[in-house]
């Protein structure tokens, strides 16, 4: 749950071309999610969780991240392209939809829904929206064995 693996830099943007979002901060994952998309260029702008040591301990690790005041106010940010949540598995849902109501794609980590409706809703809004629901499988993608292969 805390291991985040940290790999060697491989930039595909420029500093501030891709402005992404922490939020929903209950497993560790969202340390590899963030390492992962900052190695990849993207540039770490906001987080926001509701509890005030997991934003403590996230901006320790990130001190680049500003503490939004709640999810509306990083949703609101023009810049953010992304979001990425490690939240509660039953509530990675809701704030997908919100993260795309938003105009910015979603980023969560594993399981990224816990129902056939939760599917069918993500799917509708995907339609709807035109943005990215995407998943962090992270022991498939993200641990060094892969990343060397």
């Amino acid at each position: 749950m805390n291991y985040a693996p940290v790999g060697k830099p491989q930039p595909v943007v420029q500093p501030g071309e891709f402005v992404f979002a922490a939020a929903a901060l209950d497993h560790g994952h969202i340390y590899g999610m963030c390492n992962g998309l900052i190695e990849a260029g993207a540039t770490l702008k906001w987080v926001y969780d509701p509890d005030p040591e997991k934003v403590k301990k996230f901006v320790s690790q990130y001190p680049q991240a500003q503490v939004a005041d709640s999810i509306a106010s990083l949703l609101a940010d023009e810049q953010v392209k992304l979001v990425a949540g490690a939240g509660i598995p039953a509530e990675r849902c809701a704030l997908g939809l919100q993260v795309m109501d938003a105009g910015k794609d979603y980023f969560t980590d594993k399981a990224p829904l816990i129902s056939l409706e939760q599917l069918a809703a993500a799917q509708q809004k995907v339609e709807q929206t035109g943005r990215k629901y995407a998943v962090y499988y992270s022991e498939r993608l993200h641990v060094e064995s892969a990343v060397f292969a």
